[in-house]
């Protein structure tokens, strides 16, 4: 996992994550249109998304096991619960190869990070994490996800 603002200098990060920042760089993200964005087919791409901030006790957490979340909130402010402890999660969904995911019910020994606008997250495979929490008051965000498969990074 890596935390950080997209103003520091972030030129010791691996050639995949610095293909993410500049996707950012190079784009108006408060006016980029939800979906999906091309940066290196199915290696790296960008979903953008607008959604509403959620009650944590409402929502399950996630579990990857080929791409890399690099998350990036755009607009508002989230709270993303993660932990390091993925043996003792209940899993409430088989894994979905289409998607990469599975969902799960628990997750021991969370942490909580906030997020503001310029900060980023990478979640790595196999470290769970639940994204689109409240901190003080629901609120609609923007942010995006850029899938980085794990093997860029080989």
């Amino acid at each position: 996992m890596i935390f950080g603002e997209i103003k520091q200098p972030l030129h010791t990060l691996p050639m995949a994550f610095q293909q993410a920042i500049h996707f950012i760089h190079s784009n108006d993200m408060a006016v980029l249109e939800n979906g999906r964005h091309e940066i290196d087919g199915d290696r790296i791409f960008a979903n953008v998304m607008s959604f509403e901030t959620q009650d944590a006790a409402n929502k399950q957490g996630e579990v990857h096991q080929q791409y890399i979340d690099f998350q990036y909130l755009i607009s508002g402010e989230e709270r993303i619960d993660v932990s390091l402890n993925l043996t003792d999660c209940i899993p409430t969904t088989d894994y979905d190869s289409d998607n990469d995911f599975t969902l799960v019910e628990t997750m021991p020994n969370t942490s909580s990070l906030l997020l503001k606008p310029g900060m980023f997250l990478a979640i790595f495979p196999q470290q769970p994490h639940k994204p689109g929490c409240v901190i003080t008051a629901p609120m609609v965000i923007k942010k995006v996800v850029i899938k980085i498969h794990k093997d860029c990074l080989s």
